[in-house]
């Protein structure tokens, strides 16, 4: 059965600041060169499920909503006079007629969105969200609109699930193969051991993470931090504060509709812990590096013996991170947290696991110290990603649930 899919996104922010900052002259060029400019960065999933839905012959198409210079060009370029980024997004969903929307930013797009969308565009037959990072019980009667959820792990299947939310399908991440025709792999490693991602303290998501790298630079382990530190500003952090407060106080004064209504509250009466500005040491402060992202951020991984990934503190059991795919598809040797389906992606001679500190420091210095037995490790993780973790593989996996759903 044919359909047509359009895939709406929201790009960190930090990122989208730092490919600005890169490429200002981009803001003047028309709407295709500057989706098509935006997509080659590489970032996130870019628009590697459009394409790969495409090669399966199905009319697929990837919205940035948030990347505002260029949806600003696509209202002048369509004689389209919208106030904010949701009615560029209906009108832009409207001049494409999809029968499929799959939500990837989810937590920005839901409910009564979702109930506008059909009513105004009757072509929709299907809407589909996705969740793959924390998720207070506060969305789940907005998360209630998808008829289909795309989760990275059986975590959160089993969570949505069992609080009544839409059947999930389990998708993990992938790695684009194009990045490696976009770079050149001299095979010279600049740097042993590598952590590129982001530290982010507010609602518990990486304590752990905080933890182990302030232990490894106590421990003067040589790692190279190329971090985006989630610092909010003070004045950013107390309205976020007051407004958690608020719309707690709104609930409890039988007004919660108030935080539904106004955009300022309505992500953040959805936490579950008062906002928090992250705070490390000043021993690793003084270690990290400025973040890379996208293509950046995969020069640094390729030129890396190994790349460290430890999951955010939400993930439990489960091995979900996009990093997993990144790295060994770069072909930098993966040294990750063990899971307990670890094994479901990649065999124990494919990447390296540990499940304390001292073993992990253990492995890094073996694996340094044998850097053939290193390289042929980093060969097989490789082999392996290019094979079965590809978006060619998971779009096949998603378009069988899809036909499923519109029978």
């Amino acid at each position: 059965m044919s359909y047509r899919l359009v895939k709406i996104t929201s790009y960190y922010k930090d990122f989208l600041t730092y490919y600005y900052e890169q490429n200002p002259q981009i803001k003047e060029d028309n709407y295709s060169n500057q989706h098509s400019h935006l997509m080659k960065q590489r970032f996130a999933w870019s628009d590697a499920y459009a394409l790969a839905l495409n090669h399966l012959w199905f009319d697929a198409h990837e919205i940035v909503a948030n990347a505002h210079p260029m949806q600003k060009r696509w209202c002048e370029e369509n004689n389209i006079n919208a106030s904010n980024t949701k009615e560029i997004l209906v009108a832009q969903i409207k001049h494409i007629k999809p029968d499929i929307i799959w939500l990837q930013d989810s937590y920005t797009y839901n409910g009564d969105f979702i109930k506008y969308l059909k009513k105004q565009i009757p072509s929709i037959q299907l809407a589909i969200g996705n969740c793959c990072s924390p998720i207070s019980p506060q969305y789940y009667s907005d998360f209630k609109a998808f008829d289909l959820i795309t989760v990275c792990a059986p975590y959160f299947k089993k969570l949505l699930e069992y609080n009544g939310l839409a059947e999930c399908i389990v998708l993990p991440h992938a790695f684009d193969g194009r990045i490696l025709k976009e770079l050149t792999n001299d095979d010279l490693k600049k740097h042993d051991f590598l952590f590129s991602g982001s530290l982010i303290l507010d609602q518990n998501f990486h304590k752990e993470r905080i933890l182990f790298l302030e232990n490894i630079i106590k421990d003067k382990v040589d790692i190279n931090l190329l971090i985006n530190l989630n610092t909010n500003s003070s004045k950013g952090l107390l309205y976020r504060q007051l407004a958690f407060i608020a719309s707690r106080l709104f609930d409890k004064a039988g007004i919660g509709v108030i935080n539904k209504k106004i955009q300022g509250f309505k992500k953040v009466s959805k936490l579950e812990y008062l906002p928090q500005a992250s705070k490390v040491s000043k021993a690793l402060s003084m270690q990290i590096k400025s973040p890379v992202f996208g293509l950046d951020m995969f020069k640094e991984i390729i030129q890396s013996s190994i790349t460290f990934n430890i999951h955010g503190d939400i993930a439990s059991n489960f091995a979900a991170n996009m990093r997993m795919y990144e790295v060994t598809g770069m072909n930098s040797c993966l040294l990750t947290d063990w899971k307990d389906d670890i094994n479901n992606y990649f065999n124990e001679d494919e990447i390296v696991t540990y499940r304390s500190l001292d073993e992990a420091k253990e492995k890094i210095k073996w694996l340094l110290s044998n850097p053939d037995e290193l390289k042929s490790i980093s060969k097989r993780g490789q082999e392996r990603t290019l094979s079965t973790h590809t978006f060619e593989n998971r779009a096949e996996h998603l378009n069988e649930a899809i036909q499923n759903k519109l029978k």
